[in-house]
């Protein structure tokens, strides 16, 4: 889980890239080329004339941050974002236009489109209307994208783009009205082969360039402690800290215009556990910016989930579990008293949402428990993190996000967090029946198959399905795979690990109008639900509203623009 979260913070702000000859640097000193920082650690020459900016980049030997230098580097990019005035109006956290603020995601860069040899890309940006992309081959090594910007909003304004392939990458901000020539010079065969085959994809970075550094450091707020498993240590202990907890509710509020809300009694509830029955859902959350993440895409108001269990005598809750502030990893489970103090300790905010009773009924306790005994200690599902939550090609992310940028930052993080890149590259080879092809060659077999990454990661995750380390399951998928295994689904076909928080506790199994014990009365009279602990109050729209039918949310639409409507059947 820290590779996970790692990769999700800096994965869009730290680039690594091929290297290149440089024997022809002197050459292009020579011609009246400037040698400046590259932001991502390369060597970058710039020509200025009249009407156009030339660049050439020479990519680092081993990436960002190889070299002692490209700390300077990133302080003098940091330092020009300072010293550039705020020049928009916008405000705006869930669309991709610079604002007059920092926010939480926008430094992300956005899909634009792709050009190709020989060809021409036209779009318009928040400070130029008029864009027109290029790409031309000049040698057996080298190709030249020419930007030419026209029309700006105002004197000042600029905007940022980053030019990716898999394999090279690029990020510069374009001012003033003119022709940006960028060369891409020292590319292997294996380089200029994809830029030859597919071309060179833009994106435009969603603020502006003084936000960009203030964006990801107040993004860096939403996971910026609570790392141990000791709850008695301040900021880095097992609890998250007030401003972690403060940040990650003003994004989700900004995000999706969701308002968490305190309750009145947050007194824990050490509920007796004969009020809770094996198969009852167990709804969480964690203000740690992870779990708010899978609310952003998802539109749930959980972020985590488990399921009660009785083995014998005794209640456990059984999950599958990666924090790296929980004391146990993998698919596990924990007695129950045990497991209220890890969640205590972890500042989880948790409500109990029962099966009904005909359904309770129905559940095969023998069977259920058959299957866990198989699954137990698998570890948890990184493989399918991202694909039970996409379920469309354009309809299934927030707006800040495309598709696009998914391959680029993942081919740019394997460099840096070991295991990130093969946890994807496994997954994305498991959808086209490949093996072991890194994320170049698996880009050669999409382009060949005329299919794109955006259906690629669309496709169904199916339960079949054996990764390197076993059946992959995250916490929601597994809670529906053990309901499955116990026969709440009949013959039905359905892909547990398509299943999101959301889309478990939204399935009629769950009771919408519970009995509550006297205890859960006491503490919130006005209660829906039993909530056990937490500051904030879990609520639960679309719970207990949709039936189960056959291969369910496999196509369904999730954007907080649409107030994450789902059509029937999807």
């Amino acid at each position: 889980m820290r590779k996970l979260v790692f990769a999700l913070l800096f994965g869009l702000c730290i680039f690594s890239a091929a290297c290149g000859d440089t024997d022809n640097l002197v050459d292009y000193l020579e011609q009246g080329f400037e040698q400046i920082a590259h932001d991502f650690g390369g060597i970058q020459l710039l020509r200025e004339a009249q009407n156009h900016s030339e660049s050439v980049v020479y990519w680092p030997q081993n990436g960002f941050l190889s070299e002692p230098n490209h700390l300077l580097d990133v302080y003098s990019t940091m330092l020009r974002g300072a010293k550039e005035p705020e020049r928009y109006n916008l405000s705006s956290i869930i669309t991709c236009n610079p604002g007059a603020k920092s926010d939480y995601f926008k430094f992300i860069p956005r899909y634009v489109g792709t050009v190709k040899l020989g060809e021409n890309l036209n779009h318009t940006s928040p400070c130029f209307a008029s864009n027109t992309v290029s790409l031309r081959q000049v040698s057996a090594d080298s190709v030249i994208l020419e930007h030419n910007v026209d029309s700006p909003a105002d004197w000042s304004c600029s905007d940022t783009y980053f030019y990716a392939t898999t394999q090279n990458y690029h990020i510069t901000s374009l001012f003033f009205r003119r022709t940006h020539k960028i060369t891409f010079e020292g590319l292997t065969d294996y380089q200029l082969k994809e830029i030859q085959r597919t071309g060179i994809q833009i994106f435009r970075v969603c603020d502006s360039l003084a936000n960009i550094f203030p964006d990801i450091f107040k993004t860096l707020l939403l996971f910026a402690g609570g790392f141990s498993t000791n709850p008695d240590l301040p900021f880095i202990g097992s609890h998250p800290p007030f401003w972690m907890e403060a940040a990650n509710i003003d994004f989700i509020k900004q995000a999706t215009g969701y308002e968490w809300k305190k309750r009145a009694n947050s007194t824990r509830i050490n509920l007796d556990p004969k009020y809770i029955h094996s198969g009852d859902f167990i709804a969480i959350t964690r203000f740690d910016g992870l779990d708010q993440l899978i609310e952003w895409g998802t539109g749930s108001h959980a972020g985590h989930s488990a399921v009660a269990f009785w083995i014998g005598d005794e209640l456990h809750i059984l999950e599958s579990q990666a924090g790296w502030y929980w004391p146990q990893k993998n698919i596990q489970r924990t007695p129950y008293k045990q497991w209220l103090e890890w969640a205590d300790n972890a500042g989880y905010q948790v409500t109990i949402l029962p099966l009904k009773p005909e359904i309770r009924q129905k559940f095969n306790t023998t069977k259920a428990y058959e299957w866990f005994q198989r699954v137990e200690g698998v570890p948890y599902g990184f493989h399918n993190f991202l694909f039970g939550w996409i379920d469309t090609e354009d309809a299934s992310y927030p707006p800040l996000l495309s598709a696009e940028i998914i391959a680029p930052v993942f081919s740019i993080m394997e460099n840096y967090v070991p295991g990130v890149g093969d946890i994807f590259n496994e997954a994305i080879n498991m959808r086209l029946g490949t093996k072991n092809l890194s994320i170049p060659e698996l880009a050669e077999v999409i382009d060949q198959r005329n299919l794109t990454w955006a259906k690629v990661f669309a496709m169904p995750e199916q339960d079949s399905w054996k990764y390197s380390d076993g059946p992959d399951m995250v916490c929601s998928a597994f809670v529906v795979a053990l309901w499955k295994a116990g026969g709440l689904f009949g013959d039905m076909e359905i892909q547990a690990t398509e299943f999101t928080p959301r889309d478990a506790y939204s399935l009629t199994f769950i009771d919408p109008n519970p009995v509550l014990p006297q205890a859960c009365k006491d503490n919130d009279p006005n209660a829906q639900f039993c909530q056990i602990m937490g500051k904030y109050k879990m609520e639960f729209p679309q719970l207990s509203t949709v039936d189960p039918y056959p291969h369910m949310n496999e196509r369904c639409p999730s954007q907080p623009q649409n107030n994450y409507y789902r059509p029937p059947g999807c």
